[in-house]
């Protein structure tokens, strides 16, 4: 595993994402870019520090460098530093851990060391055949330390591709994401299947650039025994953000956008939940409430029917009631069975997996009655 790639780590999990310590539901950061992209302008504020970087990497293509843009390339970065902490998830990482390694890599004696290597290996090219045949080096060649040099100059190149890159990656992501969020709607339920195929188009088949590592994972402290967890060294912001998004979607988390306050949240359901918890821009008789609050104040109520949990309660519940008045159910076996879609509609409320897959099948007349008959037993 190579150095650079341990500063943007993650840990996946369950639906789960673990950055710094903490955990949160996956496709959170992608979410974060959304509502933070504009704030501080942090991509603006990072494109200004990439002139020197790029003339470094472009050197390093071709087998030259000069020190002086070296330097300034490691200042660059450092500003970048300055920045990113203003965005999630950097403002949990190891800044000071990187900057030491900017430090330590970007200096006049690795660039000389690199400036030699070049001329060192520009002599081994031009070897005539019979040094070719006899493996005859120049004096100054010491293989150990000409892999040392090769592997700092492939881990410098990994770095310029990060930095370089960054504030590309945030407007692009940004401009994808905010893309998926206008059209979501499109889609007839708002669940990973019918999502997806819109991602798709969206973000294309872009390839996202890691690395994976097995690790043990509790997930949380009172957990005493370890589960396996996908360790992802990302090699570009971008490859993050994706990788954050995808996983997201797949456990039902996609962002959307608030009707009332503008800010982005993540769903958790396939509800068309048009608001979010968040405290609104608006007061209501004076005073500081949400935005799901405000909007049903202003007879803006997020319809029960565009809950399909909600929505499968009620149907199934309206049938009992109507087969007890048409006498084909006793009273007592009508609300058995109401209490047992309450209860069936509770677990679903609390349990995504089980929402999705078993809830409906419960549900079910037959399946519904049965389950009552045995209780009442």
């Amino acid at each position: 595993m190579n150095i650079s790639n341990r500063f943007l780590t993650a840990d996946y999990r369950d639906g789960r994402v673990r950055i710094g310590g903490k955990s949160y539901s996956a496709g959170i950061y992608a979410n974060h870019l959304l509502n933070q992209y504009y704030k501080n302008d942090t991509a603006a504020r990072l494109s200004v520090f990439k002139q020197y970087g790029w003339l470094v990497a472009e050197q390093l293509e071709h087998g030259y460098l000069k020190t002086h843009d070296y330097l300034l390339a490691g200042e660059e970065i450092q500003h970048i530093l300055d920045t990113l902490p203003k965005l999630k998830p950097f403002d949990t990482l190891n800044i000071e851990a990187e900057r030491k390694r900017i430090s330590e890599l970007f200096t006049e004696s690795i660039a000389k060391s690199i400036i030699d290597f070049f001329s060192i290996r520009a002599e081994i090219a031009e070897r005539d055949e019979g040094q070719v045949l006899f493996d005859t080096f120049p004096d100054n060649y010491d293989k150990k330390k000409y892999k040392i040099i090769s592997t700092t100059i492939s881990e410098m190149q990994r770095t310029l591709s990060f930095y370089n890159r960054i504030s590309n990656d945030m407007q692009k992501a940004f401009a994808e994401l905010s893309a998926f969020v206008s059209r979501a709607n499109e889609a007839s339920r708002l669940d990973e299947a019918h999502l997806l195929p819109i991602a798709l188009e969206i973000f294309g088949e872009t390839p996202s650039p890691l690395n994976v590592q097995y690790v043990p994972y509790k997930k949380n402290a009172k957990n005493q025994a370890a589960t396996v967890a996908r360790r992802l060294y990302f090699d570009s912001y971008y490859s993050f953000v994706l990788t954050d998004f995808f996983e997201g979607l797949h456990y039902g988390h996609y962002p959307r956008k608030c009707e009332i306050c503008g800010k982005f949240f993540i769903m958790t359901s396939a509800r068309r939940q048009r608001y979010c918890t968040g405290t609104s821009p608006y007061e209501v008789r004076g005073k500081k409430v949400s935005c799901r609050t405000y909007a049903a104040s202003i007879n803006r109520k997020e319809l029960a029917a565009a809950d399909p949990i909600v929505d499968i309660y009620t149907r199934r519940c309206n049938a009992i009631r109507s087969e007890k008045s048409r006498g084909t159910i006793t009273e007592e076996f009508a609300r058995a069975a109401l209490e047992l879609t309450k209860e069936y509609k509770l677990i679903a409320q609390d349990d995504e997996e089980y929402a999705k897959k078993q809830y409906p099948r419960n549900m079910k007349r037959d399946n519904l009655y049965t389950e009552t008959d045995k209780r009442l037993k």
